[in-house]
């Protein structure tokens, strides 16, 4: 019974996230910097998913339906941020590094909060998804590849993004923390 879950939950997953990755409806082209992180990230993140599946049938290990639990709750998590993220932007929304030619900086809805919310979601996803199967050696490659990954990709973003709004950006950076909504203190990140 876990096993069909599993597998059809995985397919789900997948295939949501193909269309919204690669068919995505309305694209307005602007100038796209490190092409190069696209596909690295997806090409983890397809290894994460697939290794998770194959770690699940190979390494013979009862399943810890609290750990699979706790994977599930940080999948649905990052799917309401992603997805709140992802409608905030609108069309300033990209799967690359991205700059419109009249792009604006959003300070709304999670932009309010933290600078990263699409990507701290992913971060939730590609931790959660190797749990629910309790796939722990897949678990591992999220922690030590497609993270660090991400995060050079934030780092590239946010210099494309004090690039292209300067000051303005540069004061958002100061007031409002990247990936945690972090209260701050006298404006100092706690």
């Amino acid at each position: 019974m876990f096993t069909s879950i599993f597998l059809t939950f995985m397919l789900l997953m997948a295939v949501q996230r193909i269309r919204e990755t690669f068919f995505k409806k309305g694209k307005e082209n602007g100038m796209i910097v490190n092409k190069w992180t696209l596909p690295a990230l997806s090409t983890v993140h397809f290894i994460v998913g697939i290794g998770a599946i194959v770690e699940y049938f190979l390494v013979q290990r009862e399943v810890n339906f609290i750990i699979s639990g706790l994977g599930f709750s940080m999948y649905f998590f990052a799917f309401v941020l992603r997805s709140w993220a992802i409608t905030t932007l609108g069309r300033y929304h990209s799967v690359h590094i991205e700059i419109k030619k009249d792009h604006m900086l959003i300070r709304r809805g999670p932009y309010k909060y933290m600078r990263h919310p699409y990507y701290l979601s992913v971060i939730f996803e590609l931790l959660g998804v190797p749990l629910i199967p309790n796939s722990y050696y897949s678990f591992c490659v999220s922690l030590a590849v497609y993270i660090p990954l991400l995060l050079t990709r934030l780092n590239l973003e946010e210099k494309a993004m004090t690039d292209k709004l300067g000051r303005e950006y540069l004061l958002y950076k100061r007031e409002v923390w990247g990936l945690f909504p972090i209260k701050r203190v006298e404006g100092k990140r706690l």
